[in-house]
């Protein structure tokens, strides 16, 4: 599992616009929640096939203004291989890092 986690100058709306221009990944989930006032928060979850290993990965992001700036979480899991050792080769960070990439320009921080 990777987590990133960094502030944006872009509205939640924005960073969600980009984000689903962005990743070419399957999108099977997504939340919006209006919350009192302007507070908004929204989850994605992505999924990723990786032929080499014939495995799935999922990438969860949320995004959030609750403290009155963008917040962006980008989260990987089932990206390593084996029963016993949890070893993924950083396709899992990676993966997190995809939004990161996407974002870059506004990252604050």
């Amino acid at each position: 599992m990777s987590l990133i986690s960094f502030k944006v100058s872009k509205s939640p709306e924005e960073v969600l616009n980009m984000i689903k221009k962005g990743l070419s990944y399957e999108l099977i989930h997504e939340r919006v929640h209006h919350i009192e006032g302007d507070m908004i928060s929204i989850v994605l979850v992505y999924e990723k096939y990786y032929m080499r290993n014939s495995s799935r990965a999922a990438l969860t992001v949320t995004i959030n203004n609750f403290n009155g700036y963008t917040q962006v979480e980008s989260i990987s899991a089932g990206s390593s291989q084996g029963l016993f050792f949890n070893i993924d080769w950083g396709a899992g960070e990676e993966f997190a890092n995809s939004v990161k990439h996407i974002l870059k320009e506004f990252i604050i921080e």
